[in-house]
């Protein structure tokens, strides 16, 4: 039976007539009665359609009768040897960009709201979303849904029902943030910040920031931007781009700002229009209260007022696998900030954790920076000066880049390199050290999680 409140499909039987890019329509598909899209047939359901993605390590198309047997309604193929029972298409690619991108204006009062940044992406996102919660019916990213398949299928979930969606948007080549733009045309825009990620494609802080400036590239005077104003790039940008504008920050003077930040980063005064009130974080650290800011930015331009940004920022636990404290027994901290790494966000996470927990004996365990192409072996020789300089003890390294980091660590740290997760068990026994904090992060390949198996947490 359809989701008839979605506007996928109130919708979709239109979009077909009306896209250039369908070849054929088998006479026997009904273009009204379906649940959803899917683009998985591992996971797909019953009642579902299976839109069949092509790649470069992948084709969906070969996947198409499993589908059906899996009891999906008909699928939607580039493949001209299995167009029965489906729709052919020219491109399943640019069908599910420009499916999206049609559903969007069905909406006509949805407010849009589109993220980016080399850091604090999904935080800002969740952040967000909390904050808007309190006045408006939401929809936004679920998970790491920020990539030309993750948006489209994120956006096959809208109803007229909903008041704000709030879109993640993920890039590591050139041109994608434009095309996530030119899908969801945001309104409101943030860039979190500018930072080295994903170097191997984008090379270079700057090549990041023309890619992520990419965001507004649909604005008109009407969209509204927050900036980063503690971010050179983007403070830059803020004097180039003509909308309406907000900005905040902690070091330069900014719209919203943090004041009175209490040396564990739980606490912090949010400061606009000469009002103050008080936050108190369950996710504390800098880079937390960056986030918050941004979302508090976007926040005041679409009208909520300081009691419910304070509201929606204190309803957030945080998220899994991102600067995660955990207390042990015996004193003993560990942090999980698993989920993925790059120089900024290593950095960050090596001096929240020196900070936060100044009085206690520090451990990292780290992975690979994966995706920095030319700049890898000079950036993990950086981020082991960094664990030396905020007093670690001990550093194990995981991965082909772990004997970088150990060249320029002082004598008072010990190295370690470990070839696999399981070997950390043979080092570190969480029952004989006390008063310790162990940092643990990698970049997304490198499935540090498995770090807390091994140490049975």
């Amino acid at each position: 039976m359809s989701e008839r409140n979605k506007i996928l499909n109130l919708h979709f039987k239109d979009f077909v007539k009306s896209y250039k890019g369908v070849l054929k329509v088998d006479p026997k598909v009904n273009l009204s009665d379906f649940n959803t899209i899917s683009t998985d047939s591992r996971t797909i359901k019953k009642d579902d359609v299976f839109l069949a993605l092509k790649g470069d390590s992948f084709d969906g198309n070969k996947f198409a009768n499993e589908a059906i047997a899996k009891g999906c309604k008909f699928f939607i193929t580039e493949d001209k040897n299995i167009d029965k029972g489906g729709i052919l298409v020219d491109s399943t690619t640019k069908f599910l960009e420009n499916l999206a991108s049609f559903l969007i204006t069905k909406n006509k009062n949805i407010k849009i709201f589109g993220i980016t940044g080399t850091n604090g992406k999904t935080t800002t996102k969740e952040l967000l979303s909390s904050i808007l919660s309190k006045k408006f019916k939401i929809l936004s990213t679920k998970g790491n849904f920020n990539n030309l398949i993750g948006l489209p299928l994120t956006i096959m979930n809208l109803t007229n029902n909903h008041e704000a969606l709030v879109l993640e948007m993920g890039t590591n080549s050139e041109g994608e943030i434009r095309r996530l733009a030119n899908i969801a045309r945001p309104q409101f825009a943030t860039i979190t910040n500018i930072g080295k990620g994903h170097t191997e494609k984008l090379k270079n802080e700057k090549t990041v920031f023309h890619e992520k400036k990419d965001i507004t590239c649909f604005f008109n005077s009407d969209s509204i931007f927050s900036f980063n104003f503690d971010n050179r790039f983007l403070k830059d940008y803020f004097l180039e781009i003509e909308c309406k504008k907000i900005s905040f920050g902690i070091k330069n003077k900014a719209d919203v700002s943090a004041n009175n930040i209490s040396t564990n980063y739980s606490e912090f005064d949010l400061c606009y229009n000469k009002k103050n009130i008080k936050i108190n974080l369950m996710a504390p650290g800098v880079h937390n209260i960056y986030n918050c800011l941004c979302s508090a930015s976007l926040s005041i331009m679409a009208g909520l007022e300081l009691e419910q940004i304070k509201n929606g920022i204190e309803e957030f636990a945080g998220i899994d696998n991102r600067f995660k404290i955990i207390k042990l027994k015996n004193g003993n901290v560990i942090i999980n900030d698993t989920y993925n790494a790059n120089p900024n966000s290593m950095q960050s996470a090596i001096e929240m954790t020196s900070k936060i927990f100044s009085t206690k004996e520090k451990i990292a365990i780290l992975g690979d920076m994966l995706e920095l192409g030319d700049l890898a072996e000079d950036e993990h020789i950086k981020i082991g000066k960094e664990i030396s300089d905020n007093g670690f003890k001990e550093l194990y390294a995981y991965g082909d880049n772990s004997e970088n980091y150990s060249i320029n660590l002082k004598e008072t740290t010990r190295f370690i390199k470990i070839v696999e997760h399981s070997q950390i068990i043979d080092f570190i026994d969480l029952d004989s050290i006390t008063n310790t904090v162990i940092l643990v992060k990698g970049s997304r390949g490198m499935r540090m999680e498995k770090i807390f198996d091994s140490l049975k947490i």
